[in-house]
């Protein structure tokens, strides 16, 4: 789907470049028509049509041609700066956010639930036994999971909702609005399609689990976004304690 998004804005950006091209040229032939027709006036010269010729194709050729290649430049440039800013947005291999970018409007999204008095809920997600995977089916199989599972995830999500990846096997979603039963019944869909789903890399066949931390904004107590994630991480570390494939609330 990125792919296409990708050629459609190409395309688009190319017939603008033609637009403006064509647009530059027609200003381009006219200002040179106006500006000899005003200096033969002045001077009182012989308005013959070969000069007028010349001054219409000088532009005709020229501002085509410069302008072409200025606003191939730019576009260039705007490429550049969009893939550099992508790049800082989502993560290369699973298109998720990434940490700093979750982090950011995560904190913006939470500030704007507590001001309008919204439910907010937070989770962190790991998957198990990662290292073992790595382990056993290389770097290969271990990022087609992460894919895999980055897709399972997306599928659960609504548009208001963050997904991201915070390094190696670890996620995190976040759930402006949402109550904690909602969030809870988002969370077991993930963790149960998790564990249904089997990765065919290579010859082998890999199975998954996660194991999920909730937090959640109360009311009654004004967290700010990083001790969220500190509650879900405490309660990601509890799921794992407990034998993993497992959701658990933060008590704090």
């Amino acid at each position: 789907m990125q792919k296409d998004f990708l050629e459609v804005d190409y395309t688009s950006r190319q017939r603008r470049r033609v637009k403006v091209v064509l647009a530059i040229t027609i200003a381009s032939i006219l200002a040179s028509l106006l500006i000899t027709y005003a200096i033969l006036v002045i001077t009182g010269s012989e308005k013959l049509l070969i000069i007028f010729v010349i001054a219409t194709m000088a532009p005709a050729i020229i501002a085509p041609i410069t302008s072409w290649s200025v606003i191939g430049l730019m576009i260039k440039v705007q490429k550049l700066e969009e893939a550099h800013r992508r790049q800082a947005t989502y993560d290369d291999l699973t298109g998720l956010l990434t940490r700093r970018a979750l982090m950011n409007q995560g904190d913006a999204l939470l500030k704007l639930c507590v001001r309008n008095k919204q439910p907010f809920v937070l989770a962190l997600l790991d998957l198990d036994n990662f290292k073992s995977i790595n382990d056993l089916h290389g770097h290969g199989g271990g990022d087609e999971v992460l894919k895999v599972f980055a897709r399972i995830m997306r599928s659960a999500m609504r548009e208001s909702d963050l997904v991201g990846r915070l390094g190696g096997e670890e996620f995190a979603i976040v759930l402006p609005g949402s109550t904690l039963n909602d969030a809870q019944r988002v969370l077991e869909r993930i963790r149960q399609e998790t564990q249904d789903t089997q990765v065919e890399y290579l010859d082998a066949v890999i199975f998954l689990t996660v194991s999920a931390g909730l937090a959640v904004k109360h009311e009654e107590a004004s967290k700010g976004f990083t001790t969220l994630i500190k509650q879900a991480d405490d309660a990601l570390y509890q799921a794992k304690e407990r034998g993993r494939n497992l959701i658990v609330l933060s008590e704090i």
